[in-house]
Formats: structure tokens, C-alpha cells, sequence
């Protein structure tokens, strides 16, 4: 299921993806093959990833979309959310 321009994602629960923090190292971080992320009100850091958001709206249906054009970004993973990232690297903090 995709969003569609009818459906009103709740604004408690919406993913909202930011450019990644330069000064995040992942020099440490393994390379990624398939990370599923639950939302618990962590910070997720993605570097040259395919992240697909997973989230639900006003009616309470889960609605998935894809960050095309954001293979590095940052975001609060609240309850609720899930994120399926692929490739790259991946790390999360409290």
C-alpha cells in the first residue's frame, strides 16, 4: 500500500527525514544488506541507503512510502513508525 493524496498521515506518528548531520561517523558501522527498524523513539542515521518508511495515517491504516532521493538522512523513528533500509550503512541512538 502507497500513500495516496487523500489519506492524512498523523502528525504524531509521521517520519520526517532530514539531510544526515555531517559529523556523523560511520567508520565504525558494517555495511548494511537488510535492516527493519521499529520505531521507539530512537535517532536513525542512513549513509548511501534505499529507505522505505512505514507509517500510519489519520484512519489508522499503514501507508508506506519510498525516500527516493535521499540515499543519506537522519530521523526520529517514533512509536509506530517502522523503516526498511537496504544497502549502505545504518546506526541508531537513543
Amino acid at each position: 500500500m502507497t500513500a495516496s493524496p487523500n489519506c492524512v498521515l498523523n502528525a504524531n506518528l509521521a517520519f520526517e527525514e532530514t539531510p544526515l548531520d555531517s559529523s556523523i561517523d560511520f567508520s565504525n558501522v558494517s555495511e548494511n544488506r537488510v535492516t527493519m527498524i521499529i520505531g521507539r523513539g530512537q535517532m536513525v542515521y542512513w549513509q548511501g541507503s534505499n529507505v522505505t518508511v512505514y507509517e500510519v495515517d489519520d484512519e489508522g491504516n499503514e501507508q508506506t512510502r519510498k525516500l527516493v532521493g535521499m540515499p543519506n538522512g537522519q530521523g526520529v523513528a517514533r512509536d509506530g513508525i517502522k523503516l526498511y533500509i537496504t544497502k549502505g550503512k545504518v546506526t541508531e541512538s537513543a
